[in-house]
């Protein structure tokens, strides 16, 4: 990314700049603040696949670390009693996922970005469903987030 990682870090994370760009979310907010690093999120995708995958909701708990230029996310899902699961989504499951971000050595005006992502989608999908729709909605991760950097600018 041609951006500070201290610029785009925010950008995965917090609400007020991931509902700006990423398409896949219907919503995405804290239920609760722990700490200054700890938080509870629940989001809501839109349907994906032409409607093949219905909407999703996840509720995790995700923790900010700063490792020496090294910043990350870490998170996993958990039960909260603010977002109880609802007829409308199907309730999805995240496992350990994360998203770090460093300075590039070479330049640290820029970063470089990692998104490992973990989830079942759950309900009764396919599997060759799964496998078609989860490539593209990853990649639209990267390019709707690419996107929002550049218009941070």
């Amino acid at each position: 990314m041609e951006q500070p990682a201290e610029k785009v870090f925010p950008f995965m994370y917090l609400p007020e700049y991931r509902t700006k760009w990423d398409k896949s979310l219907q919503s995405y907010k804290i239920v609760e603040t722990i700490d200054q690093d700890t938080y509870i999120y629940h989001s809501v995708t839109h349907s994906f696949g032409l409607g093949l995958v219905p909407p999703r909701d996840f509720v995790y708990l995700v923790h900010i670390k700063k490792y020496n230029g090294l910043l990350t996310t870490n998170s996993t899902s958990v039960d909260h009693y603010k977002c109880p699961p609802c007829r409308s989504y199907v309730r999805g499951q995240t496992f350990p996922s994360s998203y770090a971000c460093y300075p590039l050595p070479e330049n640290p005006n820029h970063c470089r970005m990692i998104a490992i992502i973990q989830a079942d989608l759950g309900g009764m999908l396919l599997p060759s469903v799964i496998q078609s729709v989860m490539p593209t909605s990853l990649m639209n991760l990267i390019t709707d987030c690419r996107a929002g950097i550049k218009a941070l600018k």
